[in-house]
């Protein structure tokens, strides 16, 4: 019987966990959106170095997430959204045509990620 309650147990709290980071993800994502969005605003309006300014600062915070992160979420999902964030402040910066479809491409990548953590039961059992 003290097996069977240890082993519930344990059940329970990797379930807690998985629900829990599932939602620091989409937590985490949701303000990046947020970010990127005004970055794109930003871009189009040419306001160039306050563009700058701030994709420099998501990228920072992009670094802060990710290493928490590699512990919960596939490599190569966050090897593929590094790459363009290590664009983006340099395309910014020059005040490139490319910024708009790396902006889209970025936001897509996000909320895939944000999508691919929604805790449902499919995905915890």
């Amino acid at each position: 019987m003290t097996r069977t309650k240890i082993s519930a147990v344990i059940i329970l709290l990797l379930i807690g966990i998985s629900v829990c980071s599932s939602l620091w993800v989409n937590r985490r994502c949701g303000e990046m959106l947020e970010k990127l969005d005004i970055i794109s605003e930003l871009a189009e309006r040419g306001e160039t170095d306050e563009a700058a300014i701030r994709a420099g600062e998501l990228s920072t915070e992009w670094e802060d997430f990710r290493t928490k992160a590699s512990v919960l979420l596939k490599y190569d999902r966050l090897t593929d959204v590094d790459r363009i964030f290590s664009r983006i402040v340099h395309l910014a910066e020059n005040n490139s045509e490319e910024l708009q479809s790396e902006l889209a491409e970025l936001r897509d990548m996000l909320e895939i990620m944000k999508s691919g953590e929604t805790p449902k039961l499919t995905s915890v059992f």
